[in-house]
């Protein structure tokens, strides 16, 4: 007779394994928008090709020249993507007296296991969700205009600022480069990075930004989030939207590094994604969004890449500062009779110029990002699903009289055309 792990192992299988999958693809934002690839792992990484260049060998000629040696055609410049797979984990456990339950019934025992299941996925989903905005450790933007001298110094900040930790809060504080998001950069700050408010981080040591051309602002990269003393390295996680449009991967020796392209060297100039504050004037304090500064956005990233953004990401709470500019231009049709009292505004159906604004808590605050979806890829190794490698969903934890299950997702997040996507930073906020 089969035993009863054996057993719960099939009901695992049965039931289970393609849940996991939907589950993560149907409440996950960026999941719904990306596509997915397979792409042809050697190892642990696969490479991806991208075009740096076009061929230059056009000429005007007129009939006198007829005969004349047109340009040689030169090459298309190409780079490479070294794309490494990066590994989600979430466990679920069922105790030796619930296993026993399911001898007598198995209905009773599966309620109990889709809730320990769910757990688990809930678990994996945050993560990776969260991971697809700051994954790689770009966690957010300063945009002010200023000589910090010395340590414990505030500056404005736009991001996700729970990853940093307090300042006095008992957690070692972060190590951080700060890259200026025009030329990719490092600006040769090399400390760390503490939180005081959710629009405002302390950098410890001298930072001078005073010299940067207007609207430019400068992505902060953290080495670890604030998750305890000890917090997992950043360079284990995806990289993340803001990462791959504005800075990279945490490098202590430098310059960030883009799938292990240095963006900062001009020949990769087309890898680099277009990030611009709100406030050009100034000390570029933090601003209200304004239409103008919407629309430059845009156009810069079409003057970059010849193509628009389809999609706008931003955290619920700047719905507000939305609501609030499209209250200042709203447009009224006066034949239409009110049919009842609202003063709001339909905040599934918000848009600029016809591009939706989709929102998630995950998204930081104080930044808007302008996404084309067809240039990101979810490349996987392995989908979100069970660990059943060997043939087994539960296994035995230790001595425990307990078995456990893990959820797993192996993949990266990867952007072919980072020029195509944009962020503005520097937005006024509720609570900043």
């Amino acid at each position: 007779m089969a035993s009863i792990a054996t057993n719960l192992n099939t009901i695992l299988k049965d039931f289970y394994a393609g849940p996991v999958r939907d589950q993560l693809n149907n409440e996950m934002l960026a999941l719904q928008l990306f596509k997915k690839r397979k792409l042809t792992w050697v190892g642990r990484q696969a490479i991806m090709p991208v075009r740096l260049s076009r061929n230059s060998s056009e000429a005007f000629l007129d009939e006198s020249e007829a005969f004349a040696a047109i340009t040689p055609a030169d090459s298309i410049g190409y780079g490479t993507l070294t794309i490494s797979a990066r590994y989600l984990y979430g466990q679920m456990s069922i105790t030796g007296p619930a296993i026993a339950q399911a001898k007598a019934s198995v209905g009773a025992f599966v309620n109990g296991l889709q809730s320990e299941l769910d757990g688990a996925i809930e678990t994996v989903k945050n993560a990776a969700d969260e991971a697809l905005f700051i994954g790689g450790g770009t966690v957010g933007f300063l945009n002010e205009r200023k000589v910090g001298g010395g340590g414990g110094v505030n500056w404005e900040f736009s991001g996700n600022a729970n990853r940093i930790p307090t300042v006095g809060g008992g957690i070692t504080a972060v190590n951080a480069r700060i890259v200026r998001c025009d030329t990719f950069v490092d600006m040769g700050y090399a400390s760390t990075v503490e939180f005081v408010s959710p629009g405002v981080i302390q950098l410890n040591a001298a930072l001078n930004t005073a010299g940067l051309p207007a609207g430019v602002p400068c992505a902060v990269v953290v080495e670890k989030w604030n998750d305890g003393a000890a917090g997992p390295f950043t360079s284990k996680q995806p990289m993340g939207i803001c990462g791959s449009v504005g800075a990279g991967t945490y490098n202590a020796a430098g310059n960030p590094l883009y799938h292990a392209v240095d963006r900062g060297v001009a020949a990769n100039a087309p890898l680099r994604g277009t990030v611009m504050a709100q406030n050009t004037t100034g000390t570029s304090a933090r601003a209200d969004l304004t239409v103008k500064r919407l629309q430059a956005v845009i156009d810069e990233i079409s003057t970059q890449s010849g193509s628009m953004p389809d999609c706008l990401i931003a955290h619920y709470i700047l719905r507000q500062e939305y609501a609030a500019l499209l209250a200042q231009n709203l447009q009224v049709d006066v034949k239409t009779a009110a049919g009842k009292g609202d003063a709001g505004f339909n905040m599934g159906m918000l848009s600029f110029n016809g591009i939706p604004l989709k929102t998630s808590r995950h998204c930081g605050k104080g930044l808007l990002l302008f996404i084309k979806t067809d240039s990101w890829v979810m490349a996987e190794v392995t989908p979100p699903g069970l660990a059943d490698l060997d043939g087994n969903v539960l296994s035995r934890t230790g001595t425990s009289d307990a078995y456990s299950a893990f959820v797993r997702y192996y993949y990266n997040t990867v952007c072919e055309h980072p020029n195509k996507n944009g962020i503005l930073v520097g937005l006024n906020f509720s609570g900043a």
